[in-house]
């Protein structure tokens, strides 16, 4: 069992992740290649994603085991709302923490390969061939369905917000997920080991992953900034059906491809096109600034917000991408 130890400082320190994070992402769906575990919802995806993986993307898989302790190091504690973001964030990881956590994984039983002895002896460009590898893993199983994950995430977030409104803290600590029970001032959440986490005046921050199922998970380290990512409920298969945004990020480069698809799904101004895209309000601007310039979206003005609206090139563009 984990047991979440909350000060009356922490209970006001409580936050929700805005969206699906990438690296978090990255983290648990690889658990899905590798596990049996929920199959109506995943099943299509894992099936499809194990033919996919770039041979870069398989270095993940050297430090991510079925199961048992993974290196706190591959989920930064920052919170990145990009994946680029995200996987910078893993390549300015401290030596020390390196070291730390490979030593962990090692004293696991788990097979550390010469390219991760490099790494911990400081070898810049082992870490960041594993922060390529994040990209690129991503890039190929995550980012085609991204706008489908984070719009799963963001329901379970209204729920937890709507919550808060009616029910105050205590309900939604209580209601989180099967898997916790709130006894004040302790959350209690089913766990494979015994850990303790005392928030000490640092607050919990929640994350609602979209690829975690079971139990919630957090970091081993009790000195990072304090998670809980737990798992959500899916009212069916991730679909594979969908816009396969693979050809179209080759012509127009992943940002891009995934904005324009974002735009697609219908009208909506650059502070909704940062957040469904999961890119800074700057990125989303830039981006959809290039695509107007290109013909594949319109932009106009309502007051003083943006709206963007995809072209009838743009949707064209977009067509061949739908598998029948």
């Amino acid at each position: 069992m984990l047991k979440i130890h909350f000060t009356e400082k922490d209970l006001a320190r409580i936050k929700i992740a805005a969206s699906a994070e990438p690296m978090w992402e990255v983290l648990t769906s690889a658990y899905r290649l590798r596990r049996p575990e929920g199959g109506r919802v995943y099943g299509q995806w894992r099936n499809e994603s194990r033919s996919v993986i770039p041979a870069t993307g398989k270095a993940l898989m050297d430090v991510i085991p079925a199961y048992g302790y993974c290196p706190d190091f591959l989920t930064p504690a920052d919170s990145a709302p990009d994946i680029h973001d995200g996987a910078s964030a893993l390549v300015r990881t401290p030596e020390a923490e390196l070291r730390r956590d490979l030593g962990e994984f090692a004293v696991q039983g788990n097979r550390i390969p010469p390219w991760l002895v490099r790494m911990a002896e400081g070898e810049s460009s082992a870490l960041r061939g594993l922060g390529t590898a994040a990209q690129e893993y991503f890039r190929q199983c995550l980012a085609p369905h991204w706008s489908h994950i984070t719009r799963t995430v963001a329901k379970d977030r209204a729920l937890r917000a709507e919550a808060l409104l009616s029910g105050g803290l205590d309900l939604l600590l209580s209601t989180l997920h099967k898997s916790v029970r709130w006894r004040a001032p302790v959350l209690e959440v089913d766990f494979p080991v015994e850990q303790d986490l005392h928030l000490d005046g640092r607050g919990l921050r929640l994350i609602p992953s979209f690829f975690c199922h079971g139990m919630p998970t957090t970091y081993k380290n009790p000195e990072l900034s304090p998670v809980l990512v737990y798992s959500i409920d899916h009212q069916g298969p991730l679909s594979t059906g969908g816009r396969d945004l693979g050809a179209l990020s080759a012509l127009l480069g992943e940002t891009r491809s995934r904005v324009l698809e974002a735009v697609a799904q219908g009208d909506c101004n650059t502070s909704e096109l940062a957040y469904r895209t999961q890119t800074s309000l700057a990125t989303a601007s830039q981006h959809a600034s290039v695509l107007r310039n290109a013909g594949l979206i319109a932009s106009h003005k309502i007051g003083k917000s943006m709206i963007h609206v995809a072209s009838e090139l743009g949707l064209a563009l977009l067509s061949p991408q739908v598998r029948h």
